[in-house]
């Protein structure tokens, strides 16, 4: 669906339902260089169970106007803009990487709009190698090609997937190249001048669940235990064998972490 923020047009999938904020909202969020579409599996799982669900393109990203934002600051405000414009009241926010400076620095700023949090495969920062914040800038074929070499584990690397036929490395190539060409720039600048990740933190209030990826490239083990030390009580739990690209990888593992945390914390009638 195409809705307005602040004179901009934003698209954003649905999971196959009319949206409707009358019923609790999961609002998903992509990591740098991502779309709609990295949530095809998950959303649709949500929408037909009672929830409505939001899986938005970012300012310059696939189907929305930009230009693409140039912080993680600026990203939480246009999600609070979002959230407003819709008149969303039971929120959840379920994010990947870059998505989840996103949702934390929302949380810290807003956290009476919060039912819960789930935050996969991240840290508080996101340093990103120099290299490909280079080609990011003056190459982004090369930096495409970094990003889902680094991104995927094995399955990945070997094009296998919960879809048959269907190869994710190439899905995710596809995702990047539709974007502007500016997008996935914008993306890694915003997570590498991040700093305010430990503040954000603590300062939240809704329950949260960290989701960890034993082969992650992106975010290693030290960035991801430093996230689960400064929340507030996370409830937190590790596939061994995924890489960064964790709800594409393992989806139904995903999925069953997803639905017991927030069945249990922004419940929908299930009848």
């Amino acid at each position: 669906m195409y809705f307005d923020v602040k004179g901009k047009r934003v698209f954003a999938t649905t999971g196959g339902k009319p949206f409707d904020n009358s019923k609790p909202v999961v609002i998903f969020l992509a990591g740098s260089g991502g779309d709609h579409t990295f949530w095809g599996l998950h959303a649709r799982f949500f929408a037909f169970r009672k929830y409505s669900v939001l899986c938005p393109d970012a300012p310059g990203h696939t189907h929305s106007a930009g230009p693409a934002l140039g912080s993680i600051e600026a990203l939480a405000d246009w999600l609070n803009e979002v959230v407003t414009a819709l008149d969303i009241k039971d929120l959840s926010i379920v994010a990947h990487s870059q998505g989840c400076l996103v949702a934390l620095e929302y949380a810290s700023r807003f956290p009476h709009k919060l039912r819960s949090m789930s935050l996969i495969t991240s840290g508080l920062a996101t340093p990103v190698n120099d290299y490909l914040l280079k080609a990011a800038n003056d190459n982004p074929a090369a930096a495409v090609d970094m990003m889902i070499s680094w991104g995927f584990g094995p399955a990945g690397h070997l094009h296998q997937g919960p879809i048959p036929g269907n190869s994710m490395a190439r899905v995710g190539y596809t995702t990047m190249w539709r974007n502007s060409p500016r997008a996935l720039a914008a993306d890694l600048h915003a997570c590498n001048d991040y700093r305010n990740g430990k503040a954000a933190a603590a300062a939240v209030q809704c329950p949260v669940q960290v989701i960890i990826a034993g082969k992650d490239r992106m975010a290693p083990a030290k960035a991801t235990a430093t996230l689960v030390e400064h929340l507030p009580d996370p409830v937190v739990a590790r596939i061994s064998e995924s890489g960064h690209m964790l709800p594409l990888e393992v989806p139904d593992q995903c999925r069953t972490l997803l639905k017991d945390f927030i069945f249990l914390h922004n419940p929908a009638s299930q009848a």
